[in-house]
C-alpha cells in the first residue's frame, strides 16, 4: 500500500493540537523546567473549609475529597472517584458535599468517626449552597414555591423546610439559627429562622442588595451594598463596618472576627474594633474565603495560573504549609512520568509523588513512618523505613504499600545501597555479609546474584544489567557487570581509584582517578556491545566527578571552568553523540541533590529564596517507562451512551475538532481505526502520545474518511 504523506502530516498535527491546547502531556515538553511547589495544594474551584480538626477540599483534576487533619498533618480520600463534588464543608466530626453520582445534586454526609456516607436528599435532588454547623446541616433545594432552605438534623435525622417564599437562597447556620439571602420583596434581604421558636424573622432589607450571609452563635455578618454589615439578633441591632467605595464580597464570620473580600483583596476585621487588617491581594473571589479561630482559608492563582490553596495564620500574620507535602524537600528521584522526594517537616518525614502529566501530587508514605532516599521507575516507588529498618514499595497504578524486606528473615537492608528499574529492585543485605539481591516487586521472588565481603561502593539496575563497585584495598577497587539473563558476571575494571558507577544505554560510566596530575578524575565508559573500556571525556586541568546515567545521557559535575577548584558545577552529556546536551538549566538555577532517571533530571533548587524541587526532561518518555492508572482508559467493551462518536472528517470539516478534545479528559479519547472490519483497532489517544509514529502509521493506512474519534463521558 502506497503511503499518503498528508494523512500522517494529520496525525501529527492532531498530537500536536492536543499538546499545544494544554493536555497533560505537555509536562513533558523537553528542556522545560517544572517548579514542583506544592506547599499550597491545587484545588478545584468547588470550595474548601476548614473547622478545629480538620480542613477539607477537592484537588484539581481528582473527584474523590481530600480530608486532612490539621494538627497530625495526615490527608484521606473520601467520596467515590466517578461523582462529582461540589460545596465541601466541615465542622466536628462531619463532612458534607453535594453530589451528583445519582444523577442530580444530592447532599451527602459522612461520618469521620464511623468511616460512614450517609445520603441526606433523595431523589433526583437539586441542593445547591450548602452549610454545616455542629449538628445541624442546611442548603438550598426546589420546593413547590420554588427555592427553599432545609435543614437537617444529624442528631435526630430529621429534614425541615425552614422557608416557605418559594426564592430562598445561600444558607448558613449556627446551633439556634438559620439565616439565608431571600428575594421574596423584589431584591435579597437577610432573613433568619430561630429553631427553637420554629419561627422566621427579617434580619436585613431595604432598597439596597443585602446578600452573603454568614452566621455565628446569633451573629450575621452580610454584604449591604457595598459594606460588610452585622446583625445581632439578640439585641436587633444592624452595624456596619466598612465604609469604603471598593465592592466587598465572600463573607464569613467566626466568633467576633470577618474575614472578606474588598475587590480581590482578602481583608479581616474584628466586629468591635473600627479599623482591618489586609492579609493577600489578588485573591481568587469565586470561592469564598473560610475562618476558623485563628486560621483563614483562601484561593489565589499562582504564575502558572494554578489555584492553590492558602492558609493564612491570624496569630503568625504568615501563610502556613498544608498537609505532609509541607516541609522542607530533599532526595528527589524521578522517572518518565514520575518525581518523587521526601519532605522533612518538624513531625515528622513523607514521601511526596509528584505526576508530571497531571500536575498533581499527593503523599504516599504512611503516616506513622520514617521514609529516606526514595527512588522511582515505571510503577513502582521504593524507599527505606527508618522506623522499620526495612525496604518499602508502593504500587502507583493500585496505591498500595508493601514492605519488601524483614528482620526475622535474617534480612538487614542497607538504607542507601538500592535501586529500581521497572520491577526489578536492586538491594544489598548487609545481614551477615552483603549479598546482593534482585527482588521482583511484582512476583515478590528474590534471588541472589552475588555475596561480597563488604558493603560495594555503589550499585546500579538498568536494563538486563546489573553494576557494582567493590573495594579491593586503600583507595582501590573493581567494576563489576552483570548479565541478569545469562547470570554472568565480568570485571570490567581492576584495581582503580574509583567510587561509583553507573549504567545507562548499553554502557557503563564511571569517574577514575587517572593519577600522574594534580587533578586526575575523568570519566571512563564501558561499551557493553563492544566489551572494551574507553577514555570519555578528559582535561588537562581540573576534575569531572561523580557521573549519574539514564538512557543515553550522563550528568556529572566538573569544576573545569570554575574559578576555584571546589566550585562545581553540573553537565549534562550525550553518550550517543559524545557531546554536550542543548538542554540547559535556567542561569538563575542554584542545583543540589540532582538525579537523572527516565527521560529527566531532578533536583533542588534555592533560587527563590527556599529550597524546591525541579524537574526537566532532556527526551520524549518511553513506552516501557508508561503507567497505566486503573479507571483512567475508556472500556474496551463500552456500554451504549458511554460515549459520542463522530467522524474525525466531519470535526475537521466543520471545525468542532478542537473544541470538542479541549472539553474532554486527555484518557477520554479514543481513534477508531477499520470499524467493522476485522482488523478494527481502538486506539486511546494516551497511546497515540506514546507512539506517535504507529499513529502516523494507522493513520496512513486507513486513509481520513475512514477514522472515528470517540469522546467518553
Amino acid at each position: 500500500m502506497k503511503r499518503k504523506p498528508m494523512q500522517g502530516l494529520l496525525a501529527a498535527a492532531l498530537l500536536v493540537t492536543s499538546l499545544w491546547t494544554g493536555t497533560p502531556a505537555f509536562a513533558n515538553s523537553i528542556g522545560q523546567e517544572i517548579k514542583i511547589d506544592v506547599s499550597q495544594p491545587e484545588v478545584s474551584k468547588d470550595g474548601f473549609d476548614i473547622s478545629k480538626e480538620y480542613a477539607i477540599w477537592k484537588v484539581a483534576g481528582e473527584q474523590t475529597l481530600t480530608l486532612y487533619h490539621v494538627s497530625k498533618q495526615t490527608e484521606t480520600k473520601i467520596g467515590d472517584k466517578q461523582s462529582d463534588k461540589t460545596s465541601p464543608r466541615i465542622d466536628g466530626k462531619y463532612a458534607v458535599w453535594i453530589d451528583s453520582r445519582h444523577g442530580g445534586a444530592d447532599v451527602y454526609l459522612y461520618d469521620i468517626a464511623k468511616d460512614e456516607e450517609i445520603r441526606l436528599t433523595s431523589g433526583k435532588a437539586a441542593a445547591s449552597d450548602l452549610e454545616i454547623s455542629g449538628k445541624k446541616v442546611v442548603w438550598s433545594g426546589k420546593s413547590d414555591a420554588g427555592t427553599d432552605i432545609y435543614m437537617y438534623d444529624i442528631a435526630t435525622g430529621d429534614t425541615t423546610r425552614v422557608s416557605t417564599s418559594g426564592k430562598a437562597s445561600d444558607p448558613t447556620v449556627s446551633d439556634s439559627y438559620v439565616a439565608w439571602e431571600d428575594s421574596r420583596n423584589g431584591n435579597p434581604d437577610i432573613y433568619y429562622y430561630d429553631i427553637n421558636k420554629q419561627k422566621e424573622e427579617l434580619a436585613a432589607g431595604g432598597k439596597a442588595h443585602q446578600v452573603e450571609p454568614s452566621l455565628f452563635s446569633d451573629k450575621i455578618a452580610y454584604v449591604n451594598g457595598q459594606q460588610v454589615y452585622v446583625y445581632t439578633i439578640g439585641t436587633g441591632r444592624n452595624k456596619p463596618l466598612t465604609d469604603t467605595s471598593t465592592a466587598k464580597s465572600g463573607v464569613h464570620i467566626y466568633k467576633d472576627t470577618i474575614v472578606y473580600l474588598d475587590d480581590d483583596d482578602l481583608a479581616y476585621r474584628d466586629a468591635s474594633k473600627s479599623s482591618g487588617n489586609e492579609i493577600a491581594s489578588s485573591v481568587f473571589e469565586s470561592v469564598r474565603p473560610r475562618i476558623f479561630e485563628e486560621y483563614v482559608m483562601y484561593a489565589k492563582r499562582d504564575n502558572d495560573k494554578k489555584l492553590r490553596l492558602h492558609i493564612y495564620d491570624l496569630d503568625e500574620r504568615a501563610d502556613i504549609g498544608l498537609g505532609a507535602t509541607f516541609g522542607e524537600p530533599s532526595q528527589p528521584d524521578g522517572s518518565d512520568r514520575y518525581v518523587v522526594y521526601v519532605t522533612e517537616s518538624k513531625k515528622a518525614n513523607a514521601v511526596v509523588l509528584f505526576d508530571t502529566e497531571k500536575g498533581t501530587s499527593k503523599v504516599i508514605s504512611k503516616s506513622d513512618a520514617d521514609p529516606i532516599r526514595p527512588v522511582v521507575s515505571g510503577k513502582y516507588v521504593v524507599w527505606y523505613d527508618q522506623r522499620e529498618d526495612a525496604l518499602v514499595a508502593y504500587d502507583i497504578r493500585t496505591g498500595r504499600e508493601k514492605q519488601i524486606t524483614n528482620g526475622d528473615d535474617d534480612q538487614e537492608p542497607s538504607d542507601k545501597l538500592y535501586e529500581v528499574d521497572g520491577t526489578k529492585l536492586l538491594w544489598v543485605n548487609a545481614d551477615r555479609r552483603a549479598d546482593l539481591i534482585i527482588t521482583d516487586l511484582a512476583t515478590g521472588k528474590e534471588e541472589e546474584i552475588a555475596s561480597l565481603r563488604t558493603e560495594p561502593l555503589s550499585v546500579d539496575i538498568y536494563g538486563n544489567y546489573v553494576v557494582w563497585v567493590e573495594e579491593t584495598g586503600s583507595k582501590k577497587a573493581d567494576i563489576y557487570l552483570y548479565d541478569i539473563e545469562e547470570k554472568d558476571e565480568t570485571v570490567i575494571r581492576k584495581n582503580v581509584e574509583v567510587q561509583s558507577a553507573q549504567i545507562g544505554d548499553d554502557f557503563v560510566v564511571w569517574s577514575e582517578n587517572s593519577g600522574g596530575a594534580k587533578n586526575g578524575w575523568d570519566l571512563y565508559y564501558y561499551r557493553i556491545d563492544r566489551q572494551r573500556t574507553d577514555l570519555l571525556i578528559r582535561y588537562s586541568e581540573r576534575d569531572q566527578k561523580n557521573p549519574q546515567a539514564s538512557r543515553n545521557m550522563i550528568l556529572f559535575e566538573d569544576n573545569r571552568l570554575s574559578p576555584k577548584e571546589k566550585d562545581f558545577y553540573f553537565e549534562l552529556y550525550d553518550a550517543e553523540d559524545r557531546s554536550y546536551s542543548d538542554v540547559e538549566w535556567n542561569d538563575k538555577a542554584e542545583i543540589s541533590s540532582p538525579r537523572i532517571g527516565g527521560n529527566r533530571i531532578v533536583w533542588i533548587d534555592e533560587r527563590d529564596g527556599k529550597p524546591v524541587v525541579y524537574t526537566m526532561a532532556f527526551a520524549s518518555p518511553r513506552d516501557d517507562d508508561a503507567v497505566e492508572e486503573p479507571g483512567t482508559d475508556p472500556k474496551p467493551n463500552p456500554e451504549p451512551g458511554d460515549y459520542k462518536e463522530y467522524k474525525l472528517v466531519d470535526l475537521l470539516l466543520d471545525g468542532t475538532l478542537t473544541e470538542k478534545m479541549n472539553s474532554t479528559d486527555f484518557n477520554k479519547i479514543m481513534f477508531v481505526f477499520f470499524q467493522g472490519t476485522e482488523d478494527e483497532l481502538a486506539l486511546p489517544l494516551t497511546e497515540a502520545f506514546r507512539d506517535s509514529k504507529r499513529m502516523v502509521d494507522l493513520f496512513n493506512q486507513a486513509g481520513l474518511t475512514t477514522i472515528d474519534i470517540r469522546f467518553y463521558k
